[in-house]
């Protein structure tokens, strides 16, 4: 089983829907577990409308979510600096962190980075990147935010998720792959794409 783990220490950076709307792109060819380990339990609160998708219970061991039989698991994490990032983070394959395009969201990253980092130094096949989230269209600050991410040395994926009412619709109907919103679905499986592409599946 794969892990993919989304984290930001900074709240409304979009990792709720992002673990959503990942896990159903994947769901079409692989079998998929969500796990919701944010004490406010937002996704928790949505499985009854979580078609076909399978919320994985949580008893705050990491190290447990070894035995689940899935291909692939999404962990959805706090909007804060939880003390079990770092244990999540060390039994992971990779990390996605959603950083909306704004300067204060960027600053705010750096900690998220840290602790990545350390965990890549215990765990060497982890891999990590940021993906653009809530973006506006034709903007410059867009390139901005990236070059300043880049300097942080974590990649930056080429996808980026676009600020679009389907996203913010998408929990109350299973993901933006049930909706008609085209462009949603293009962005979501690029995104989805990349982090095959890093996990070399």
């Amino acid at each position: 089983m794969k892990i993919i783990t989304i984290a930001h220490q900074k709240g409304g950076v979009g990792k709720t829907t992002l673990a959503l709307n990942l896990a159903s792109c994947f769901k079409e060819g692989l079998s998929v577990g969500l796990l919701d380990t944010d004490l406010q339990g937002s996704l928790k609160g949505l499985e009854e409308l979580l078609d076909g998708l399978e919320l994985i219970p949580y008893n705050n061991d990491p190290s447990s979510l070894n035995q689940i039989k899935k291909d692939l698991l999404i962990v959805d994490t706090p909007p804060y600096l939880s003390a079990q990032l770092s244990a999540l983070f060390t039994i992971s394959d990779f990390i996605l962190v959603p950083s909306k395009v704004g300067f204060l969201d960027v600053m705010a990253i750096r900690a998220t980075i840290q602790l990545i980092k350390e965990a890549q130094a215990i765990h060497k096949n982890l891999k990590a990147a940021v993906v653009l989230n809530m973006v506006k269209p034709r903007t410059t600050i867009n390139e901005e935010v990236r070059e300043i991410l880049r300097g942080y040395g974590m990649p930056v994926l080429n996808s980026s998720i676009s600020d679009r009412v389907s996203y913010t619709r998408s929990p109350i109907i299973s993901g933006v792959f049930a909706g008609d919103d085209d462009k949603a679905k293009n962005e979501i499986t690029a995104l989805a794409d990349e982090i095959l592409d890093f996990l070399e599946l």
